[in-house]
């Protein structure tokens, strides 16, 4: 099995369980929205970071912008995103209509 495969699945497990954490508990589905609000705003913050700095050095976009993927607040709040956007789709199918 390939790293690529096993991210995936290991990805995918984590959506369904957030999901149905999420189902189960209103507080923790509280948590996990203030938390990629949070995450959703810093990330947005150190990717404007990186276009200011790009514009205030009169740098390539191209070649400085990519600098902004090895920034850890990007790849925490990335990482926690890419989890919580499809366990939220997962809830909202999940969740009996009323």
């Amino acid at each position: 099995m390939t790293i690529t495969v096993s991210i995936t699945l290991i990805l995918a497990a984590c959506c369904l369980a957030a999901g149905w954490i999420g189902c189960r508990s209103r507080k923790a589905q509280l948590v996990m929205d203030a938390l990629a609000a949070i995450l959703l705003f810093t990330t947005f913050i150190s990717i404007a970071a990186a276009i200011a700095r790009t514009m205030l050095r009169d740098t390539v976009f191209m070649t400085e912008i990519h600098a902004v993927l090895l920034n850890p607040v990007f790849m925490i709040g990335g990482a926690y995103l890419a989890i919580y956007t499809p366990a939220r789709m997962a809830l909202n199918v999940l969740r009996p209509s009323s």
